[in-house]
């Protein structure tokens, strides 16, 4: 195609498979047309096709609507709403091509789209349908299944001898034409013949972007395998079942996409069938494209649900020129190690956008720049998000910290805020930034004694964003990761990791002689245990030693101990901080006990939600004179101020392990999105069920979840919005009801980590 006819086109956004409340499986069965219509607008789709299941009723009915309204127009017969429903209609309609269509399902039960063009009368496309064997009784029922109906092959030539585009749908999904031939075990030719057939315009694929096995990548058909000579157009199309796609909820919910979720863009003179399917006629495939960038609206959903956290920053502006405000945040977050902002969400999570992001980036990265010593490296990535520009800005930390603001203020970000760091914690960031320099000969050349038990963790560096460990135990032990690890070295990475990330001040714990520490003692099982450090002539530790026996020690170490005069902790468990391996204690008979969470005056009872779906609270205020008690029940939350607010608010615990979310995909596999308490930070990607290493705290926590949801609050001790349930030795299930309404459980919180409200409510009901 020559230059001039490319230059008289545009790249157009398109999505071809959308089904309607005509179909069997809708979710939302109360969603009109009009709703569908403007739903696409909002996610600037311009061509789009209604494809019910095994019937064109949905077409129909939006067509008999719009005639109706027509009719009445012409009959001077239309009420005000008829006549505002009409405009629309016809305002959207200049905007977005509907194209008529179905969902066939073949024999084996493999799914292909038809698309046809909007002056095909619906009776010969419902003929096409009946030549595909879908019975006439069935032909308005928008059925999912269907049989005795025509092999894929054959409904590809039926489809394509009527006219229509042909496109195998979720080719690599379930129902697809890929995975049903693996299915069903059939040859290679047989595979060939589904995805090659000349009638064939289109595979459109399901998570396009993700690395698949043999035969189930869009890369696999580009035309050089062999038996694949045939280039084929590679597509996405939503399959939206719903109006917008569910991040979490109903784990239920087999249909999660919506309108414009996974779409295609074509480049094309007009939104006409005409245009598209010459396109798809053609060998022009690089005038479609499927944008990578609107994965990245997968990630983003999950910052937006799990809101600000002390890894994640969440900003919205109310100018561009309000950038400049950012950088203590950027700041903070190069003083932990890095972390992402996102600019374009309140801190509670919602999409608000932003308005020139490019003023935004340059402002960003200039004030960085003036504020910040040493400058983090900042990436930025503009991601277009339900309508809205959003910014993802990455912060690296390539130096040590501190990082300093040009006002002389060291930031942190602590319990999801950015603060002003203490003394404290400004000591042990110059402490982790000599410690980064250059390594100094053990002790100087002074002879060390290492102990002869325990672990020490040598050495780290991050791989492909994995923390890889060098741990040493009696011999070298190399390339460990926190997943791989088991009981002492799962504590020693763990331990490490604190100290790293800075939340723990390991020198005001250590008890020194010379240059030998005491850090911890502890006992586990019958057996005292010591976490032990050693430290340089100038004072830097470049030594710990965890869980250490005492039959392990020299002489140095020994004295160390008998003049620190050890105070021994109580039971640690068996370094369980990524294992839960004790089952959970019989429930005791006063589950559902309640109690009041005071503070001052003002007490919490619970929280609740009522049938609406909208946070109650139960209240009780003192008398300041008499002391009696007064009880508010219900109260809503628009009614709260902030001091109640403040009584409503906890911290999470920074132990323990949350199920953010659990939901099918559609291949039927549960996926869970973790965060984890200790860093605030939340899986990037989904974990699946089968890739969840059996013992660990993630499984536990992915397998209590499922028992606890629906979730009961007859199975808990409460102390107002807070409470726990199956205590175990050294860990325990905590519960949170926020001021949304949201319950939140945390699992396998570790009990001698536990402060604050947390600490309080295990002691108050004597656990």
């Amino acid at each position: 195609m020559n230059t001039e006819a490319r230059n008289a086109m545009r790249w157009i956004r398109i999505d071809l498979h959308l089904h309607t409340p005509a179909s069997e499986d809708y979710a939302e069965p109360n969603v009109s047309y009009l709703d569908i219509l403007q739903e696409a607008e909002r996610r600037g789709l311009e061509i789009i096709a209604f494809t019910d299941h095994n019937t064109v009723a949905g077409y129909e009915q939006f067509q008999r609507e719009i005639e109706f309204l027509v009719a009445l127009e012409k009959a001077g017969r239309l009420t005000s709403e008829e006549e505002a429903r009409l405009a629309e209609y016809r305002r959207l309609l200049e905007k977005i091509t509907v194209l008529p269509g179905f969902e066939f399902t073949s024999h084996f039960g493999a799914h292909i789209l038809g698309i046809f063009p909007p002056n095909r009368p619906l009776s010969l496309i419902e003929a096409t349908l009946l030549q595909l064997g879908i019975p006439a009784e069935s032909l308005k029922g928008g059925v999912c299944s269907v049989a005795n109906t025509r092999h894929v092959t054959e409904a590809y030539e039926i489809i394509h001898r009527a006219g229509g585009i042909v496109i195998a749908a979720h080719a690599n999904g379930p129902n697809g034409v890929i995975t049903e031939t693996l299915r069903m075990g059939t040859s290679g030719q047989a595979r060939v013949a589904v995805t090659q057939s000349p009638y064939l315009h289109a595979l459109e694929f399901i998570n396009f972007y993700t690395d698949h096995e043999k035969f189930t990548s869009p890369g696999f058909y580009n035309g050089k395998t062999e038996h694949y000579e045939r280039r084929m157009f590679c597509i996405q199309g939503s399959d939206a079942h719903r109006l917008r796609r569910l991040p979490e909820g109903d784990a239920q919910a087999t249909h999660r996409h919506g309108i414009g979720d996974r779409y295609f863009e074509a480049l094309l003179p007009d939104r006409s069938f005409e245009a598209l399917k010459a396109l798809f006629s053609s060998q022009d495939f690089d005038r479609v494209r499927v944008p990578k960038r609107d994965q990245k609206q997968w990630s983003l959903d999950v910052a937006r649900f799990s809101g600000s956290t002390d890894r994640q920053v969440l900003r919205a502006l109310a100018e561009p020129n309000q950038a400049v405000t950012l950088w203590p945040d950027v700041a903070a977050l190069a003083n932990i190690g890095g972390g992402v902002l996102i600019i374009g969400c309140d801190p509670g999570g919602k999409v608000v956008g932003i308005e020139r992001p490019d003023q935004v980036t340059d402002t960003l990265r200039q004030s960085v720049a003036e504020h910040v010593i040493p400058a983090p490296y900042l990436s930025f990535e503009l991601m277009h998000y339900e309508g809205r520009d959003v910014i993802r800005v990455e912060v690296k930390a390539n130096d040590p910290p501190p990082y300093v603001g040009s006002n002389g203020v060291v930031y942190l970000r602590r319990d999801s805020e950015t603060i002003v760091a203490n003394r404290s914690e400004i000591i042990q960031l110059c402490r982790q930034a000599i410690a980064a320099g250059e390594p100094s000969p053990l002790d100087n050349g002074e002879t060390l004694e290492l102990p002869r038990s325990g672990v020490e963790i040598v050495s780290s560096q991050r791989r492909s964003g994995t923390w890889v460990y060098e741990v040493r135990d009696l011999r070298t032990t190399a390339g460990v990761t926190r997943d791989r690890a088991r009981g002492l070295w799962a504590y020693a990475i763990s331990r490490h990791e604190d100290l790293r990330e800075s939340r723990i001040d390991l020198q005001s714990q250590v008890r020194w002689r010379g240059r030998l520490g005491l850090w911890r003692a502890y006992r586990q099982g019958s057996r005292v245990k010591y976490d032990l450090v050693h430290r340089d002539q100038n004072g830097v530790v470049d030594h710990v030693f965890y869980g250490v026996s005492d039959w392990g020690l020299g002489e140095a170490w020994t004295s160390l101990l008998s003049e620190a005069g050890a105070r021994i902790e109580t039971d640690t468990g068996d370094f369980d901080q990524e294992e839960v391996s004790v089952p959970p204690s019989p429930e005791p008979d006063t589950w559902a006990e309640r109690r009041i969470r005071w503070r001052g005056r003002g007490g919490l009872v619970r929280i609740f939600v009522d049938s609406d779906g909208q946070p109650r609270f139960d209240l009780v205020m003192k008398d300041k004179e008499t002391g009696v008690v007064q009880e508010y029940n219900g109260v809503p939350r628009d009614k709260l101020s902030e001091a109640w607010l403040a009584l409503i608010r906890v911290p999470r615990p920074r132990t323990g392990i949350e199920v953010v979310s659990a939901t099918r995909n559609e291949e039927g596999d549960w996926l869970y999105i973790f965060r984890n308490l200790r860093t605030g930070d939340v899986s990037s990607a989904p974990w699946r069920l089968q890739d969840i290493e059996p013992g660990t705290v993630r499984e536990y926590a992915a397998r209590m979840f499922h028992q606890d949801m629906p979730f009961d609050q007859d199975k808990v001790r409460w102390w107002g919005n807070i409470g726990y349930l199956r205590p175990m030795r050294s860990q325990v299930d905590l519960v949170y009801i926020d001021e949304q309404g949201v319950t939140h459980i945390y699992y396998a919180a570790r009990r001698d980590e536990l402060t604050g409200e947390w600490r309080e409510l295990l002691q108050l009901f004597g656990e």
